[in-house]
């Protein structure tokens, strides 16, 4: 397993997130707001963070992941763009057999499943995400959940194991606009509360 430090920011590399990634950062913008504008399609990663393998994670545009997650992606994990995930979570695509004889130790084979996240869903601290769910768009997950099932999109659920709390009433608009700029949803998505 690999320990990834304080990276403030992730490069993404055909989906990938690339670590220790030698490649210059763009450069500098002559104020703090051309600087915020240059980097916000990259994740943000608050590290500490652990990664298992490291080549079967996929992180959208915008994604924030805190400090002290665990990703154990023997299988695919991929999570959506704009998706904020607080401290000590961790998500765990791997699994190991239920019979003892044919887990044997270390020297049994290492099973998974693929997680998927959605797009803009918000992930409270020291949530667990086990192998095999989906989790769809806009969802929150209650601090300290543990995800065993898949969640329906635009949905709240809490709780060990995590169940629906209830469904999120959402003040979207247009959907064309989000095709043209992130500030323009957020804006007109205040507009209407």
């Amino acid at each position: 397993m690999r320990v990834i430090g304080s990276i403030k920011l992730a490069k993404l590399h055909d989906g990938n997130c690339v670590v220790d990634d030698k490649s210059p950062l763009p450069p500098p913008g002559k104020t703090e707001e051309d600087d915020a504008a240059i980097l916000q399609g990259y994740p943000y990663i608050d590290g500490p963070i652990k990664v298992d393998y490291g080549t079967h994670l996929r992180l959208g545009k915008g994604v924030y992941i805190n400090f002290n997650c665990t990703f154990l992606d023997t299988c695919l994990i991929t999570i959506g763009a704009r998706t904020l995930i607080g401290p000590n979570c961790s998500f765990y695509a791997a699994t190991h057999p239920l019979d003892p004889f044919l887990r044997n130790g270390i020297k049994g084979p290492e099973l998974g499943a693929p997680i998927s996240i959605g797009e803009d869903c918000w992930f409270g601290g020291n949530v667990i995400v086990l192998p095999g769910v989906t989790i769809g768009r806009g969802c929150t997950v209650g601090a300290g959940s543990v995800v065993t099932k898949d969640v329906p999109d635009f949905h709240i659920v809490a709780g060990n194991p995590a169940k629906i709390i209830r469904k999120v009433e959402c003040n979207a608009p247009d959907p064309k606009l989000a095709e043209e700029d992130d500030d323009k949803i957020v804006v007109a998505a205040a507009e209407r509360i």
